[in-house]
């Protein structure tokens, strides 16, 4: 498990590696938020939640287009944007 931290109000990542990581996780629980109390300044910390992949599970037919357009790039059967365009235009898309 990778774990990276945000510092700041900016957007810095930090990933956290070895016995880092492996500290930091006695702290957190995998579900639920945490605070975490540093040198008396508290932190809360929860896990990020993948919302495109959740969905993805939830629906079957978005599912199985997916599973169809790699099983096309794997076979080599892939288009170029202007094919698709002229595919669209003859309604056959």
């Amino acid at each position: 498990m990778d774990i990276y931290i945000k510092q700041g109000g900016f957007q810095m990542l930090r990933k956290l590696e070895g016995l880092n990581a492996e500290l930091f996780k006695t702290w957190v629980q995998e579900d639920d938020s945490t605070i975490v109390d540093i040198e008396g300044k508290h932190y809360l910390v929860k896990p990020l939640h993948n919302i495109v992949q959740e969905e993805i599970e939830s629906d079957e037919e978005l599912k199985m287009l997916i599973r169809q357009a790699k099983m096309d790039i794997a076979g080599n059967k892939t288009y170029t944007t202007e094919e698709i365009l002229e595919a669209i235009e003859k309604g056959d898309l």
